[in-house]
């Protein structure tokens, strides 16, 4: 299929998929609308169309190899599957974005220069090819949220733009074992990124603040913390991608909470509101179905209003038995996913027991983890995901399950299966993500070193808590 062969405008304005039959769309025909046709070509949108880019037709990246290196023949386009350019991703959802109406002159001078240079191409290139596929787990072919929402906003919004960059620098880098990529270019990019967004929630107080700007400050936080580690038809396709942004702040506002239920930002209702509004895509990126997500993000907020003394002890042991109780009862199968993948049953299970060892500790952070209520869910979380093959984009998901997993299992086998299972994702997605390894090494050397007649628990949220490294507390935000 070539670049002719786009969603007709009428499927691209409602954000949806088309058959692309000719010369009218058949699911247009079938809803009783009137097909808008195609473009005769695609061109960039928003800062592209004026700037290097100009009048020309979407070019088509370097190849990056798995190893990061280019290679000075194009890539072979495969429109089937998710490995198309950056270019032509920006290109084909030129209807889905506005024109940039609050770009200072400083910033506007500043994305020419950024977009007319070749390591920004080539990192561009290298967030779309290599690290999009791996931020969400797609087995249907369907449109990536990330290529969909985050490229074309980064060609509008110079901080996200920034942020990108430090994210694909670092993954380049690391792969290419380039110290000024992965160093230096990097944090360049994350510190203007950052200096970008504080400039732009300021703007939040004069009122001068548009939705792209908006869904700029989602995407960019998003962006920035990757660093360190259906829809309703009415909804337009600027608040779907507000949408799509804050429900996946709402996954890493729990997860943050996991270590420390102090910083749970968003309140239940406010999770429940958003997370009604997000398609399936929320489970697809963040693996956790949403009715567990309610769960233990009531969980955490209980443990918050206790930890503050807002919740008398016994009132919230109570409360506490009783959710955990809802996520023993819980049925996997009577919940919906994002394909008819038998997987995802897997995955759900596995973070059912994931949130179940979390809620004990909060019960009890004392105790043995030879318990076996605690080794029950241990073994739960392993036969789950032993059902998940590493050629599965599924498996990328697991690896909150398989540390919260590892945290708690003594058997030498089990821990080097974790390890294993780390490794391959980490092949897989080649993010090099070492946190969770380097944490439950921590957890079990403290275990190695207590007495045999110790059977206390070493809580590995007692490692998030020291000043070694400044992005400690957030391992898991994988």
């Amino acid at each position: 299929m070539g670049f002719t062969d786009a969603a007709c405008l009428t499927c691209r304005k409602k954000s949806r998929r088309c058959d692309r039959a000719r010369p009218n769309c058949r699911r247009c025909i079938s809803k009783g609308l009137q097909c808008e046709g195609y473009p005769d070509k695609f061109r960039f949108c928003g800062i592209a169309s004026r700037g290097k880019w100009k009048n020309r037709e979407a070019p088509i990246p370097a190849q990056i190899t798995p190893e990061g290196s280019s290679s000075e023949n194009p890539p072979q386009v495969n429109h089937n599957n998710e490995q198309s350019g950056a270019s032509a991703t920006v290109a084909d959802t030129a209807g889905l974005t506005t024109p940039m109406q609050s770009l200072t002159p400083s910033d506007q001078r500043g994305l020419d220069k950024l977009l007319a240079s070749v390591e920004v191409e080539t990192l561009l290139a290298h967030y779309d090819q290599i690290i999009c596929p791996h931020q969400i787990a797609q087995l249907d072919g369907s449109d990536n949220p990330y290529r969909l929402y985050v490229l074309p906003l980064a060609y509008e919004q110079i901080g996200l733009l920034y942020a990108v960059l430090g994210l694909s620098a670092c993954h380049l880098g690391r792969l290419k074992g380039d110290s000024h990529l992965c160093e230096s270019a990097a944090v360049d990019y994350r510190l203007k990124a950052i200096t970008a967004l504080g400039r732009t929630i300021k703007k939040v107080g004069s009122g001068a603040f548009d939705e792209n700007e908006c869904d700029g400050v989602f995407a960019t936080i998003q962006i920035l913390l990757l660093h360190d580690l259906k829809l309703d038809q009415t909804l337009t396709v600027e608040h779907k991608r507000t949408v799509f942004f804050l429900g996946n702040l709402v996954w890493l506002d729990i997860i943050r909470a996991f270590s420390t239920p102090e910083r749970l930002c968003f309140t239940q209702d406010l999770r429940k509101r958003l997370l009604s509004l997000c398609d399936l895509r929320f489970e697809s990126v963040n693996g956790c179905p949403r009715e567990i997500v309610f769960i233990i993000g009531e969980i955490l907020e209980r443990a918050k209003a206790h930890s503050s003394g807002r919740l008398e002890a016994t009132e919230y042991e109570e409360l506490l038995q009783g959710l955990v109780l809802k996520l023993y009862h819980w049925d996997s199968s009577r919940c919906f996913y994002p394909s008819d993948d038998p997987l995802w049953l897997s995955v759900a299970e596995a973070f059912r027991h994931t949130c179940i060892l979390r809620s004990l500790r909060l019960l009890d952070a004392t105790e043995s983890a030879a318990e076996a209520r605690i080794q029950e869910s241990v073994a739960a979380i392993l036969d789950s995901l032993a059902n998940i093959p590493g050629s599965s984009a599924l498996v990328e998901l697991s690896v909150m399950p398989l540390f919260m997993a590892g945290a708690d299992c003594l058997s030498p086998h089990s821990r080097h299966y974790i390890l294993l299972r780390l490794a391959e994702i980490n092949g897989r997605s080649e993010m090099g993500i070492e946190g969770p390894k380097t944490l439950l090494e921590k957890v079990w050397r403290a275990r190695a070193q207590q007495p045999k007649h110790d059977r206390s628990n070493v809580p590995w949220m007692l490692f998030t808590h020291n000043s070694e490294s400044a992005h400690q507390d957030d391992y898991l935000i994988i």
